[in-house]
């Protein structure tokens, strides 16, 4: 039997925390550890996760971090203490995510249908309302030659190019040799990054239509700086900007790195015509452009980040 770790990764969503590790303790195959990573919440929630039990309970491990660093971070330091258990696969997602009682083992017999040595398997995720959410991406090299999607697809298996950190199952031998998302990314792109990266230099990633799990964020629309109505939230976009273009960079076509720019540049326009925060919008999305070209981002740090 396959040994498995979860990792969950949370920020000031205590309730929603665990709601969670209840769902994940409830897995018809069980977990062997439960590793989660506080990201310096301010809301208790140690305190409830100690009421419960969990840090007296063998099977979690509890780490507070003292500083917020993302989720990017949250997950570079619950794979790296999970990998040091040597597992066979770890099991991850964010503190809002609620995996179907059978979400892991559906996984699992997904894995053993697959002919190949894969690097990740993701579940089919929908939020409350039952929208879709955190779609995989499909292979785009079909312009170039045909991708077997339908492979599996008897089996509800399909092929993927990347995915989100939203009930994924990783292959230990796969972070192993491509080494653990980029702490650095902060926020948003650190997972299109890490499931490029394990799939380009370990082995191909597949979505499981029968493996499901509910994404309890409140909208399922895409991440857009033109519509956003929260001023708070509206320096983390300098890391979407970033990060995608980091990512495109680094794996994507000279078609999809030109349309990654004008992505950008439409962006820049369109919020000088349209809504409010004109200029805290303007100015992420031009700190994200000049931290990219000049490579204050941390452009080595970049290159040797599958040194684990």
């Amino acid at each position: 039997m396959p040994v498995i770790d979860a990792i969950i990764v949370t920020y000031n969503r205590k309730d929603l925390l665990v709601a969670c590790i209840d769902a994940v303790l409830k897995q018809t195959f069980l977990v062997d550890k439960v590793v989660v990573v506080d990201n310096c919440s301010t809301d208790g929630t140690i305190e409830l996760l100690e009421s419960k039990g969990y840090l007296n309970d063998s099977r979690f491990i509890i780490r507070h971090l003292y500083t917020n660093t993302g989720g990017a971070g949250g997950f570079n330091e619950g794979m790296r203490i999970a990998h040091s258990l040597s597992p066979d696969w770890v099991w991850i997602m964010d503190d809002d995510v609620i995996p179907a009682p059978n979400c892991l083992e559906e996984l699992l017999i997904a894995k053993n249908s697959i002919k190949e040595d894969v690097s990740f398997l993701a579940s089919a995720i929908r939020n409350a309302e039952g929208k879709a959410m955190n779609v995989p991406k499909l292979d785009r090299r079909q312009f170039t030659r045909y991708i077997d999607w339908y492979q599996y697809l008897d089996a509800g298996i399909v092929n993927v190019a990347k995915a989100t950190f939203v009930s994924l199952l990783i292959n230990d031998k796969a972070i192993e040799k491509c080494g653990l998302p980029w702490a650095p990314f902060f926020i948003w792109g650190d997972d299109s990054e890490y499931t490029q990266r394990i799939i380009r230099d370990y082995g191909p990633a597949f979505m499981v239509g029968r493996s499901k799990a509910t994404h309890l964020r409140g909208s399922a629309e895409e991440l857009s700086i033109v519509k956003e109505t929260n001023e708070n939230r509206i320096p983390l976009y300098y890391y979407l900007y970033r990060n995608n273009l980091i990512g495109f960079w680094e794996y994507e076509s000279a078609l999809y790195k030109f349309l990654c720019m004008g992505k950008l540049g439409w962006d820049a326009l369109a919020v000088l015509v349209r809504g409010k925060y004109k200029f805290r919008k303007l100015s992420a999305i031009t700190r994200a452009f000049f931290s990219f070209i000049f490579g204050t981002y941390g452009r080595k740090s970049f290159k040797e980040r599958s040194l684990i």
